[in-house]
């Protein structure tokens, strides 16, 4: 397929997915535009996805082949505070730029969320598995997936979990930030998910794009494992000492440091339907020893 005959919108651009996704996109040789709500690098074009009037505008502009949504409110406590903006960013956004897509015949891969899950089973999600959220963050995403595909159902969403990489806060850069700064750091052994390298799950969007995938999604790196291997995989990739990293339960440290949103104890996705069409992640470890060499130089102030 001749990619640069086509366009690719990436919402979001200016963020911690974005920036990878217009990498990976221009890598593989399509046109790529960023929208995005702040000015910034990657972002051509600054809208407000709450605005469906500037949002049919712009998308009308660019006329895209596909839309990559990847622009939403990930701040799971601040969601709780102000859910007017979750249902702002994360369902109506997301019905603006999918009713947007449509009047332009592009298709619409969205990014979701594990956080639509509760985390109360053992094992993992598939896509067929029914959402029960326990935060207003969830609730707002498994809003904004239903109008997605309640906008036409040919859509895609893909959902992702514990995402981290780029300049922006994310786990490892707390840890290791910690270690830097206190020495030590206490972790909860008893939430478990499946950590994504935001470029890892880029690349795996950009390659559902030929596919033109329909319905719902899981896309994370393989594997699953609770924060406190997490930190001490982090670490380790860094070059330091794991045993810095001391585990607590999740009540022990809420006791602590009180937050206004619930965390799912177990929200580790199956990626049945992505595996299929031959779209696959590599193994959340190799991810994080070949991502954190460079923030921790990054973090030393070599690079």
């Amino acid at each position: 397929m001749d990619h640069a005959a086509e366009t690719i919108l990436v919402t979001g651009s200016g963020g911690q997915l974005g920036r990878y996704l217009v990498a990976a996109c221009r890598e593989r040789g399509f046109r790529v535009i960023g929208l995005g709500a702040n000015p910034g690098p990657g972002v051509d074009i600054q809208v407000d996805i709450g605005d469906a009037q500037a949002v049919t505008a712009s998308i009308a502009d660019v006329r895209p082949d596909v839309v990559i949504h990847g622009a939403a409110y990930t701040d799971v406590d601040g969601c709780e505070r102000d859910p007017d903006k979750a249902d702002r960013v994360n369902h109506l956004g997301a019905a603006n730029v999918a009713r947007a897509a449509r009047s332009v015949g592009a298709h619409l891969i969205a990014v979701g969320t594990d956080f639509v899950f509760s985390g109360k089973r053992a094992e993992p999600y598939s896509e067929r598995a029914t959402p029960d959220p326990v935060s207003v963050y969830g609730s707002s995403k498994l809003a904004g997936e239903r109008a997605v595909l309640d906008t036409d159902p040919s859509f895609a969403v893909a959902r992702t979990a514990w995402v981290y990489g780029g300049a922006g806060k994310h786990f490892p850069r707390t840890v290791l930030t910690m270690i830097r700064d206190r020495g030590a750091m206490t972790v909860v052994d008893d939430e478990v998910s499946n950590p994504t390298f935001a470029g890892d799950l880029a690349d795996s969007l950009v390659a559902l794009v030929d596919k033109r995938p329909a319905g719902i999604f899981h896309l994370t790196n393989e594997g699953w494992v609770n924060r406190f291997g997490l930190a001490r995989a982090v670490v380790e990739a860094a070059g330091g000492d794991p045993g810095v990293i001391q585990p607590t339960s999740t009540e022990a440290f809420l006791s602590r440091y009180p937050l206004p949103a619930k965390r799912p104890a177990n929200s580790s996705l199956a990626n049945n339907r992505a595996r299929e069409l031959g779209v696959t992640l590599p193994a959340w470890r190799d991810a994080v020893d070949r991502y954190v060499p460079t923030l921790a130089r990054e973090l030393n102030g070599q690079e």
